[in-house]
C-alpha cells in the first residue's frame, strides 16, 4: 500500500472508530449493520484495509452518518486545520492531570518523530 493510501486508510479508520464509539456500538454490531465481517471492521479501524466506496456507504448507513463524515480527511499539515486538536483535547479531558501530562509528552515525541520522517518538512 502506498504511503498516501496508508494515510487515507488510517484516517478513514479513525473516523469509523470515532463514530462507532460515539454511538456506543461494538465492532460486531457495526459489522452486522454494515453486512461485513467483524474482523474487517477492526482491520479498517487500524488502517490495515482500504474500504471500497460501497463498504464506506454501508458503514455510514449503519452509523447513521453521512458518507462525507467518513471521508472528511485532512489534507493540510497543520493540526489546527483538522479535528485532530479537538480529538486530542477530548481524550485528555478524561485523564487525570498526571496522565494528561504523560500523554502530552508522548504526543510531542510523536510529532518530532513524524517531522523527522517527512521528506517535505522544512
Amino acid at each position: 500500500m502506498s504511503y498516501e493510501r496508508e494515510k487515507i486508510s488510517y484516517s478513514v479508520g479513525l473516523k469509523i472508530r470515532q463514530f462507532r464509539l460515539e454511538k456506543n456500538l461494538s465492532q460486531e454490531a457495526l459489522a452486522l449493520g454494515a453486512e461485513v465481517h467483524p474482523t474487517y471492521i477492526g482491520r479498517l479501524e487500524r488502517g490495515e484495509k482500504c474500504p471500497t466506496i460501497d463498504t464506506i456507504y454501508r458503514i455510514a448507513r449503519s452509523l447513521e452518518v453521512p458518507v462525507t463524515a467518513l471521508l472528511d480527511i485532512p489534507t493540510g499539515k497543520r493540526a489546527c486545520d483538522t479535528s485532530a486538536l479537538k480529538r486530542i483535547e477530548t481524550a485528555l479531558s478524561e485523564l487525570t492531570a498526571e496522565e494528561a501530562s504523560a500523554a502530552a509528552d508522548i504526543v510531542e515525541r510523536i510529532a518530532v518523530m513524524l517531522r523527522r520522517c517527512d521528506p517535505n518538512s522544512g
